[in-house]
Protein backbone atom coordinates (compact mmCIF):
# COMPACT_ATOMS: atom_id res chain seq x y z
CA UNK A 1 0.00 0.00 0.00
CA UNK A 2 3.09 2.48 0.78
CA UNK A 3 4.26 1.43 -2.80
CA UNK A 4 1.44 2.36 -4.42
CA UNK A 5 0.38 5.18 -2.80
CA UNK A 6 1.08 7.92 -5.70
CA UNK A 7 -0.05 5.56 -8.37
CA UNK A 8 -3.40 5.57 -10.02
CA UNK A 9 -4.71 3.79 -12.32
CA UNK A 10 -6.43 6.02 -15.53
CA UNK A 11 -8.12 4.44 -18.40
CA UNK A 12 -6.76 5.63 -22.03
CA UNK A 13 -10.50 5.71 -23.52
CA UNK A 14 -13.64 6.09 -21.86
CA UNK A 15 -14.65 4.65 -18.97
CA UNK A 16 -18.51 2.81 -18.67
CA UNK A 17 -19.48 2.05 -15.15
CA UNK A 18 -22.81 2.10 -13.55
CA UNK A 19 -22.76 5.18 -10.86
CA UNK A 20 -20.61 8.49 -10.83
CA UNK A 21 -16.46 8.18 -10.60
CA UNK A 22 -13.76 9.85 -11.16
CA UNK A 23 -13.21 8.61 -14.87
CA UNK A 24 -14.34 10.57 -17.99
CA UNK A 25 -16.63 8.23 -19.80
CA UNK A 26 -18.83 8.17 -23.34
CA UNK A 27 -22.26 8.59 -21.82
CA UNK A 28 -23.27 12.17 -21.19
CA UNK A 29 -24.64 13.51 -18.57
CA UNK A 30 -24.57 16.83 -16.26
CA UNK A 31 -21.34 17.07 -14.91
CA UNK A 32 -19.23 20.08 -14.75
CA UNK A 33 -17.37 20.32 -17.78
CA UNK A 34 -19.44 21.28 -21.63
CA UNK A 35 -19.33 18.81 -24.23
CA UNK A 36 -21.57 19.38 -26.81
CA UNK A 37 -24.83 20.78 -28.55
CA UNK A 38 -28.00 18.43 -29.67
CA UNK A 39 -31.53 19.57 -30.62
CA UNK A 40 -34.13 19.58 -28.15
CA UNK A 41 -36.30 16.69 -28.58
CA UNK A 42 -39.37 15.76 -27.42
CA UNK A 43 -39.29 14.11 -23.68
CA UNK A 44 -35.94 15.68 -23.30
CA UNK A 45 -35.15 17.26 -19.71
CA UNK A 46 -36.12 21.23 -20.38
CA UNK A 47 -33.97 22.01 -17.79
CA UNK A 48 -31.09 21.61 -20.03
CA UNK A 49 -32.29 23.83 -22.57
CA UNK A 50 -29.69 26.79 -23.28
CA UNK A 51 -31.88 29.71 -23.44
CA UNK A 52 -29.07 32.24 -24.52
CA UNK A 53 -29.30 29.95 -28.14
CA UNK A 54 -32.71 29.99 -28.37
CA UNK A 55 -32.71 33.90 -27.61
CA UNK A 56 -30.33 34.21 -30.60
CA UNK A 57 -32.05 31.16 -33.18
CA UNK A 58 -35.26 30.86 -31.73
CA UNK A 59 -34.24 26.52 -31.50
CA UNK A 60 -34.54 24.76 -28.75
CA UNK A 61 -30.68 23.20 -28.03
CA UNK A 62 -29.44 21.08 -25.42
CA UNK A 63 -26.29 21.63 -23.46
CA UNK A 64 -24.69 18.40 -23.31
CA UNK A 65 -21.66 17.76 -21.27
CA UNK A 66 -18.92 15.14 -20.47
CA UNK A 67 -20.14 12.30 -17.52
CA UNK A 68 -18.05 11.28 -15.12
CA UNK A 69 -17.93 7.39 -14.34
CA UNK A 70 -16.44 4.71 -12.14
CA UNK A 71 -13.75 2.41 -14.18
CA UNK A 72 -14.41 -1.21 -14.78
CA UNK A 73 -11.20 -3.29 -14.38
CA UNK A 74 -11.09 -7.29 -14.90
CA UNK A 75 -8.38 -9.24 -13.88
CA UNK A 76 -7.61 -12.22 -15.71
CA UNK A 77 -4.83 -14.94 -13.92
CA UNK A 78 -3.21 -17.64 -15.89
CA UNK A 79 -2.77 -20.84 -13.42
CA UNK A 80 -1.94 -23.42 -15.54
CA UNK A 81 1.53 -25.84 -14.67
CA UNK A 82 3.53 -23.44 -16.54
CA UNK A 83 3.12 -20.73 -13.84
CA UNK A 84 4.54 -23.00 -10.74
CA UNK A 85 7.84 -22.39 -11.97
CA UNK A 86 10.26 -20.86 -9.27
CA UNK A 87 13.44 -22.08 -10.97
CA UNK A 88 15.97 -24.24 -11.04
CA UNK A 89 18.95 -23.14 -9.61
CA UNK A 90 18.29 -19.23 -8.67
CA UNK A 91 14.70 -19.74 -6.70
CA UNK A 92 12.29 -17.12 -6.79
CA UNK A 93 8.56 -17.11 -5.68
CA UNK A 94 6.18 -19.49 -8.33
CA UNK A 95 5.26 -17.88 -11.38
CA UNK A 96 1.63 -18.07 -10.09
CA UNK A 97 2.23 -16.03 -6.70
CA UNK A 98 3.92 -13.39 -8.35
CA UNK A 99 0.82 -12.82 -11.12
CA UNK A 100 -1.13 -12.99 -7.87
CA UNK A 101 0.56 -10.34 -6.07
CA UNK A 102 0.26 -8.06 -8.69
CA UNK A 103 -3.49 -8.46 -9.36
CA UNK A 104 -3.91 -8.23 -5.47
CA UNK A 105 -1.98 -4.72 -5.95
CA UNK A 106 -4.20 -4.04 -9.04
CA UNK A 107 -7.12 -4.60 -7.60
CA UNK A 108 -6.10 -2.63 -4.48
CA UNK A 109 -5.66 0.66 -6.74
CA UNK A 110 -9.11 0.01 -8.41
CA UNK A 111 -10.60 -0.55 -5.06
CA UNK A 112 -8.95 2.48 -3.73
CA UNK A 113 -10.61 4.91 -6.37
CA UNK A 114 -14.11 3.40 -5.59
CA UNK A 115 -13.73 2.25 -9.36
CA UNK A 116 -15.19 -1.75 -10.06
CA UNK A 117 -13.11 -4.69 -9.99
CA UNK A 118 -13.47 -8.42 -11.34
CA UNK A 119 -11.54 -11.64 -11.56
CA UNK A 120 -10.92 -14.65 -13.31
CA UNK A 121 -8.81 -17.29 -13.00
CA UNK A 122 -8.24 -19.79 -16.26
CA UNK A 123 -6.26 -22.20 -17.45
CA UNK A 124 -7.83 -24.80 -20.20
CA UNK A 125 -11.22 -23.34 -19.00
CA UNK A 126 -12.33 -20.46 -16.74
CA UNK A 127 -12.31 -20.95 -12.87
CA UNK A 128 -13.64 -18.76 -9.91
CA UNK A 129 -15.28 -16.03 -12.12
CA UNK A 130 -15.75 -12.73 -9.93
CA UNK A 131 -18.42 -9.98 -11.50
CA UNK A 132 -16.70 -6.40 -11.77
CA UNK A 133 -18.06 -5.35 -7.89
CA UNK A 134 -17.05 -2.03 -5.85
CA UNK A 135 -16.75 -2.61 -2.37
CA UNK A 136 -13.72 -3.76 0.11
CA UNK A 137 -15.82 -7.16 0.28
CA UNK A 138 -14.90 -7.94 -3.02
CA UNK A 139 -11.44 -7.27 -2.20
CA UNK A 140 -11.62 -10.23 0.01
CA UNK A 141 -13.14 -12.39 -2.51
CA UNK A 142 -10.50 -11.48 -5.02
CA UNK A 143 -7.67 -12.41 -2.05
CA UNK A 144 -8.79 -15.56 -1.50
CA UNK A 145 -9.42 -16.45 -4.82
CA UNK A 146 -6.10 -15.59 -5.80
CA UNK A 147 -4.68 -17.05 -2.32
CA UNK A 148 -6.81 -20.62 -2.99
CA UNK A 149 -5.16 -20.89 -6.82
CA UNK A 150 -2.89 -23.72 -7.51
CA UNK A 151 -0.74 -23.72 -10.75
CA UNK A 152 -2.28 -26.93 -12.96
CA UNK A 153 -3.57 -28.41 -15.87
CA UNK A 154 -2.58 -27.08 -19.56
CA UNK A 155 -3.48 -23.44 -21.25
CA UNK A 156 -5.92 -22.23 -23.46
CA UNK A 157 -5.71 -18.53 -22.77
CA UNK A 158 -7.81 -17.25 -26.03
CA UNK A 159 -10.83 -19.51 -25.36
CA UNK A 160 -10.95 -18.36 -21.66
CA UNK A 161 -10.87 -14.97 -22.68
CA UNK A 162 -13.58 -15.44 -24.99
CA UNK A 163 -15.78 -16.51 -21.86
CA UNK A 164 -14.66 -13.22 -20.00
CA UNK A 165 -15.53 -11.38 -22.69
CA UNK A 166 -19.11 -13.05 -22.91
CA UNK A 167 -19.39 -12.10 -19.52
CA UNK A 168 -18.45 -8.96 -18.99
CA UNK A 169 -21.60 -6.35 -19.48
CA UNK A 170 -19.44 -2.73 -19.79
CA UNK A 171 -16.33 -1.97 -21.53
CA UNK A 172 -13.35 -1.13 -19.37
CA UNK A 173 -10.17 -2.64 -18.69
CA UNK A 174 -8.37 -5.79 -19.18
CA UNK A 175 -5.24 -7.06 -16.88
CA UNK A 176 -3.79 -10.63 -18.12
CA UNK A 177 -1.23 -12.14 -16.00
CA UNK A 178 -0.11 -15.06 -17.67
CA UNK A 179 3.38 -16.16 -19.54
CA UNK A 180 2.01 -16.45 -22.54
CA UNK A 181 3.10 -19.34 -23.60
CA UNK A 182 0.50 -19.97 -25.91
CA UNK A 183 -0.10 -16.82 -27.49
CA UNK A 184 -1.59 -18.21 -30.70
CA UNK A 185 -4.01 -16.86 -33.12
CA UNK A 186 -7.12 -17.84 -31.34
CA UNK A 187 -5.37 -16.07 -27.96
CA UNK A 188 -5.00 -12.86 -30.44
CA UNK A 189 -8.35 -12.60 -31.68
CA UNK A 190 -9.42 -12.89 -28.35
CA UNK A 191 -7.99 -9.96 -27.51
CA UNK A 192 -9.10 -7.95 -30.51
CA UNK A 193 -12.41 -8.62 -29.21
CA UNK A 194 -11.72 -6.80 -26.58
CA UNK A 195 -9.99 -4.04 -28.19
CA UNK A 196 -12.52 -3.75 -30.82
CA UNK A 197 -15.51 -2.77 -28.07
CA UNK A 198 -12.53 -0.14 -27.28
CA UNK A 199 -11.54 -2.11 -23.71
CA UNK A 200 -7.73 -0.62 -22.47
CA UNK A 201 -6.22 -3.79 -22.53
CA UNK A 202 -2.90 -4.70 -20.50
CA UNK A 203 -0.47 -7.49 -20.62
CA UNK A 204 1.94 -8.73 -17.99
CA UNK A 205 4.23 -11.32 -18.82
CA UNK A 206 5.49 -13.17 -16.26
CA UNK A 207 8.69 -14.87 -16.61
CA UNK A 208 11.74 -16.24 -14.29
CA UNK A 209 15.47 -15.16 -15.06
CA UNK A 210 16.12 -18.63 -15.74
CA UNK A 211 13.87 -18.57 -18.37
CA UNK A 212 15.70 -15.80 -20.38
CA UNK A 213 19.02 -16.78 -19.56
CA UNK A 214 19.69 -20.55 -18.93
CA UNK A 215 21.54 -21.22 -15.73
CA UNK A 216 25.41 -22.35 -15.57
CA UNK A 217 24.57 -25.92 -14.72
CA UNK A 218 27.00 -28.78 -16.72
CA UNK A 219 23.94 -30.58 -17.29
CA UNK A 220 20.10 -29.97 -17.03
CA UNK A 221 17.17 -31.84 -18.03
CA UNK A 222 14.50 -29.81 -19.62
CA UNK A 223 10.63 -30.35 -18.58
CA UNK A 224 7.31 -29.39 -20.57
CA UNK A 225 5.25 -28.14 -17.51
CA UNK A 226 2.09 -28.68 -19.18
CA UNK A 227 2.61 -31.88 -21.00
CA UNK A 228 4.69 -33.66 -19.04
CA UNK A 229 7.25 -34.29 -21.85
CA UNK A 230 11.55 -34.05 -21.28
CA UNK A 231 14.84 -34.17 -22.71
CA UNK A 232 17.88 -33.52 -21.24
CA UNK A 233 20.95 -31.09 -22.40
CA UNK A 234 23.60 -29.44 -21.70
CA UNK A 235 22.85 -25.44 -21.68
CA UNK A 236 26.21 -24.15 -22.61
CA UNK A 237 25.39 -26.36 -26.23
CA UNK A 238 22.00 -24.44 -26.65
CA UNK A 239 22.41 -21.61 -24.81
CA UNK A 240 22.81 -18.94 -27.70
CA UNK A 241 19.73 -21.04 -29.77
CA UNK A 242 17.83 -20.98 -26.85
CA UNK A 243 18.40 -17.06 -26.12
CA UNK A 244 17.70 -16.29 -29.78
CA UNK A 245 14.23 -18.30 -30.12
CA UNK A 246 13.34 -16.66 -26.53
CA UNK A 247 14.02 -13.52 -27.71
CA UNK A 248 12.24 -13.92 -30.59
CA UNK A 249 9.15 -15.08 -28.38
CA UNK A 250 9.18 -11.66 -26.55
CA UNK A 251 9.50 -9.63 -29.80
CA UNK A 252 6.53 -11.14 -30.97
CA UNK A 253 4.69 -10.66 -28.20
CA UNK A 254 5.46 -7.25 -28.06
CA UNK A 255 4.70 -6.39 -31.67
CA UNK A 256 1.37 -8.15 -31.68
CA UNK A 257 0.64 -5.45 -28.51
CA UNK A 258 1.93 -2.84 -30.23
CA UNK A 259 -0.31 -3.19 -33.15
CA UNK A 260 -3.20 -3.68 -31.56
CA UNK A 261 -2.77 -0.68 -29.01
CA UNK A 262 -2.09 -2.88 -25.79
CA UNK A 263 0.38 -2.11 -23.00
CA UNK A 264 2.41 -4.84 -22.67
CA UNK A 265 5.05 -5.05 -19.61
CA UNK A 266 7.43 -7.73 -19.01
CA UNK A 267 8.18 -8.53 -15.13
CA UNK A 268 10.81 -10.89 -13.62
CA UNK A 269 9.63 -12.93 -10.55
CA UNK A 270 13.35 -11.75 -9.62
CA UNK A 271 12.07 -8.01 -9.04
CA UNK A 272 9.93 -6.18 -6.36
CA UNK A 273 6.00 -6.73 -7.88
CA UNK A 274 5.12 -3.71 -6.17
CA UNK A 275 8.24 -1.07 -7.20
CA UNK A 276 7.85 -2.81 -10.75
CA UNK A 277 3.59 -2.33 -11.30
CA UNK A 278 4.60 1.12 -9.67
CA UNK A 279 6.97 1.82 -12.48
CA UNK A 280 4.12 0.16 -14.92
CA UNK A 281 1.77 2.93 -14.01
CA UNK A 282 4.10 6.03 -13.58
CA UNK A 283 5.34 5.37 -17.54
CA UNK A 284 1.85 4.79 -18.55
CA UNK A 285 0.26 8.20 -17.14
CA UNK A 286 4.11 9.94 -19.21
CA UNK A 287 3.03 8.43 -22.05
CA UNK A 288 6.07 5.70 -22.17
Amino acid sequence: MEALRSVRLRPRGAAEGTFAGPHKSHFRGTAVEFADYREYSPGDDIRLVDWKVFARTDRHYLRLYDAERNLLTYLVVDKSGSMEFSGAVTHTQPKLEYAARLAAALGYLVLREGDELGLSLVDARLHNHLPAAASWSQMSRVLDSLGNARAEGKTDLGACLEQVFAQTKRRGVLAVMSDFLDADARFWKSVDLFRSSRFDVMLFHIVHPEEMDLPAVAAARFVETEGGGHFNAEPDAVRELYRRRFDAFLSEIKANCQARGCDWYLAKTSDDPYGFLRNCFLARENGR
